[in-house]
């Protein structure tokens, strides 16, 4: 039974990946609603093999949207949510095509060289910098990397500590990378920032987070292990730097949105690279591609009942009389700013995952004047969808990573941890608020 359902999982989702694409080229009404009914039967499918707390979730998103949709007789958007969600298989698999090919590539085999070498004791930085460029591209599959480093020897504390610096450096992707979850929803939302200006400033933010982490939080290696660190990984810049600029590009010189452009742009680089490797294997690849689709029906389930709630939610905002009672309020743009940021972190603290709350603060914040760039609305919410991760029991990051590092979740989790969550959260809305009149058209 379990095969089927895996098998018509892989079917599912391939057929809403290729028809996501055709989508983009050639919409049409009836497209999108096929689009819909197919995601709708890959969530009932791919909620059996979900984890009891990602259940727990999606009935919890399922009933909000359904107890709005009653209320104010909003039944006519659910199907427009759940088409307009279908991108997000179709992103989804691309990301999962992009592992499948960073894992044939060299300078994948370098980083985990250089991982492998790496002693957590003693450089910190090195770690948490090597984490941080790897997993932009293979993201949690770089616990993957790190955990067999270890070796079976390796007592629990040794595990938690590595993974607890490993963690920082993967907190800190959605503020920057285009392959992210949190980057596809927040640019859906707000579609009209450049995506080089967002990765621009993403960067910045997170070299100084590395800095604060490493200066005040993992003082161990210190700066001279992160710039080691930096050059031995070198190779791997390169081909991230050109699949973005690909992005970048396709984004500049059409009218299609980041999330469509990397859906549309990156598959034949993927295949063309992996063809020009050495010891490159196309069946292979296909072969791990086909795995990795088997495995994102959370993913996929949490992003197609968060964007139906949302834009359930935004159907009925003019009714519940929340938009009036934020304007009343006048908030600043600092506090805006805090707030979205601030907000994410808690609701993570409390386990709620980013899709959900994310959505839901960029409904709200996208529905009335803030006084807010949308380039810095933006880069708040990557910035609070991002850190949170790093101390949520709710989150991939932590769940993945703890099954690999053999540890309870909630073991996974570390006071220093979340005091740099909070500290780093205060620094960066607090740089945000700075600027924030310097995109203020």
């Amino acid at each position: 039974m379990q095969t089927l359902i895996t098998r018509l999982l892989v079917l599912t989702v391939t057929a809403l990946w290729l028809l996501g694409i055709f989508n983009i080229f050639y919409s049409s009404q009836f497209l999108s609603d096929i689009l819909g009914w197919c995601l709708a039967i890959f969530v009932i499918f791919a909620v059996t093999r979900t984890r009891w707390h990602t259940q727990i979730l999606l009935v919890v998103l399922g009933m909000a949207t359904v107890s709005l949709a009653a209320i104010y007789d909003r039944w006519a958007v659910i199907p427009l949510g759940l088409s307009k969600a279908s991108l997000f298989a179709a992103f989804l698999g691309t990301i999962v095509l992009i592992r499948a090919t960073a894992e044939q590539r060299p300078e994948i085999k370098t980083a985990r060289n250089l991982l492998a070498r790496i002693d957590p004791r003693e450089q910190a930085g090195g770690l948490i910098l090597g984490t941080h460029l790897v997993a932009s591209v293979l993201q949690v599959g770089v616990f993957a990397i790190l955990a067999p480093i270890l070796g079976s020897a390796a007592t629990a504390e040794e595990r938690r500590r590595i993974f607890l610096m490993a963690i920082k450096g993967m907190a800190m992707i959605p503020m920057w990378s285009p392959f992210i979850v949190g980057m596809a929803v927040a640019t859906e939302y707000i579609p009209t920032v450049p995506l080089w200006q967002i990765m621009a400033l993403g960067l910045s933010l997170v070299t100084l987070g590395l800095l604060i982490s490493v200066a005040a939080f993992d003082r161990s290696g210190g700066l001279p292990a992160m710039w080691r660190a930096l050059r031995t990984l070198s190779p791997i810049v390169p081909p991230i730097t050109v699949a973005a600029a690909l992005v970048i590009g396709m984004t500049t010189m059409t009218t299609y949105s980041t999330l469509q452009s990397l859906i549309i742009v990156m598959p034949v680089p993927c295949i063309l690279s992996i063809a020009m490797s050495r010891d490159g294997n196309l069946l292979k690849a296909l072969k791990s591609t086909t795995d990795g689709l088997s495995r994102i029906g959370s993913e996929v389930s949490l992003l197609a009942l968060a964007t139906t709630l949302g834009i359930t939610f935004q159907s009925c905002l003019p009714e519940l009389g929340l938009l009036n009672d934020l304007k009343a309020l006048a908030l600043s743009p600092t506090a805006v700013i805090f707030i979205v940021i601030m907000s994410m972190n808690i609701l993570g603290l409390m386990g709620v995952q980013s899709i959900a709350s994310g959505t839901i603060l960029l409904v709200i914040f996208t529905s009335i004047p803030t006084g807010v760039a949308d380039l810095i609305l933006l880069e708040a919410l990557l910035i609070g969808w991002g850190l949170c991760t790093a101390m949520s029991v709710g989150s991939l990051s932590i769940t993945t990573g703890a099954a690999m590092f053999q540890l309870a979740p909630i073991n996974a989790i570390s006071a220093k941890n979340i005091l740099w969550v909070f500290v780093t959260s205060a620094i960066f809305g607090a740089i945000l608020s700075a600027i924030n009149p310097l995109f203020i058209s």
